[in-house]
């Protein structure tokens, strides 16, 4: 219960404190010219918006705590304390959308883009300090994988006819699955999709835009190269201590027929553990290097992008051969939907899911 309690927390914080992690330049999900990035009503958006979000998330995380003083039991409080997670998350969505009309609306009302002279800024010698994670990093795992479907095959006649596929909230079985050619390698074929997507997102970081401001220009390529350097980084931990996770688990419960090894719990504890400390040092190492605007003496502002994106959520831009972009609301990167590659990253992820539901 109280892993699930840190995660409601965990997740709160970060939706509160969205408005002040992504690039000073984009407010809810509309660019900013830079001289306009310390608008006064654009610093009022973003405060009242972590205003409400977060007493909302504060008096969910109440009803959550006070749940745990009653006799309910512990499935009811799972599903009731995710039934909170997605109200909050529903609720900052809404906001979301509310205030980025309202910007979008006050940045055409007043018109800024014609008070700013617009520029393109390029350095090409940034690749050169990028430190982004090689592909071929992420080739490793999807290797075990494979060696861990053709080794299942292997041993296919040793499997129990029937196995364990699902564990509930105590560790115990609370379901399984006859035998079959697919069924016995549905949990690696699962990571092995995972492991591809992830490949694929690697090339997708290592030759995607840097974007830089024009007043901030240092600032703003120490930003990109820290996001992408460090979110390649996290990607790689998620990526190898999920394998390690699924692996081990497939092994234990299909080949070795053991279906409640005691260390199945403690391996979902630590992966969880890489997950959300991995992301909470990801956001705390963007926001120190997030571009400060103290000293702005031109009106020069990098071009924007804006006509590309819709709702400042999904992008769409033919002539950018990139297949991933930063978002512009929050930390993390999304696809590009003119991409055709794109729509593979989709299937890619979405395919193992469909497998699960229908098999």
């Amino acid at each position: 219960m109280l892993f699930i309690v840190s995660i409601f927390i965990f997740v709160g914080v970060l939706e509160t404190l969205t408005p002040y992690l992504a690039r000073k330049t984009t407010v809810f999900g509309v660019s900013i010219p830079e001289p306009y990035v310390q608008h006064q009503q654009l610093l009022i958006f973003k405060k009242h918006y972590s205003m409400m979000v977060g007493s909302i998330a504060v008096a969910c995380f109440i009803g959550q705590i006070l749940l745990l003083f009653t006799s309910i039991q512990e499935e009811q409080f799972v599903l009731l304390s995710f039934v909170l997670l997605y109200v909050v998350l529903l609720i900052a969505a809404g906001l979301y959308m509310f205030y980025h009309i309202k910007t979008k609306s006050m940045k055409k009302q007043e018109n800024w883009e014609a008070h700013v002279k617009t520029v393109y800024v390029m350095d090409l010698s940034i690749r050169d300090r990028d430190e982004v994670l090689s592909p071929t990093f992420f080739a490793l795992p999807i290797i075990i994988s494979l060696a861990l479907i053709t080794f299942t095959y292997m041993n296919y006649n040793a499997i129990p006819d029937v196995f364990a596929t699902h564990w509930n909230a105590a560790g115990e079985v609370d379901g399984r699955t006859e035998k079959t050619w697919l069924s016995v390698i549905v949990m690696p074929l699962i990571l092995l999709g995972i492991q591809i997507s992830f490949f694929i997102i690697s090339i997708g970081m290592k030759n995607a835009k840097i974007q830089l401001s024009a007043q901030a220009k240092e600032a703003s390529a120490n930003r990109e190269l820290n996001q992408r350097k460090y979110g390649s980084w996290y990607l790689a931990a998620i990526n190898y201590s999920m394998t390690i996770v699924l692996v081990v688990l497939h092994y234990t419960t299909v080949i070795l027929k053991n279906q409640t090894a005691s260390y199945f719990f403690p391996l979902f504890i630590v992966f969880m553990f890489v997950s959300l400390g991995g992301l909470i040092l990801l956001i705390w190492k963007l926001s120190n290097s997030n571009e400060r605007f103290v000293d702005l003496h031109t009106n020069e502002t990098a071009a924007d992008d804006d006509r590309y994106w819709k709702w400042g959520i999904v992008y769409l831009n033919k002539n950018d051969p990139s297949l991933l972009v930063q978002k512009k609301y929050g930390v993390g990167w999304t696809v590009n939907l003119a991409n055709k590659w794109s729509y593979i990253i989709l299937l890619v992820i979405f395919l193992p899911i469909l497998l699960v539901i229908f098999i």
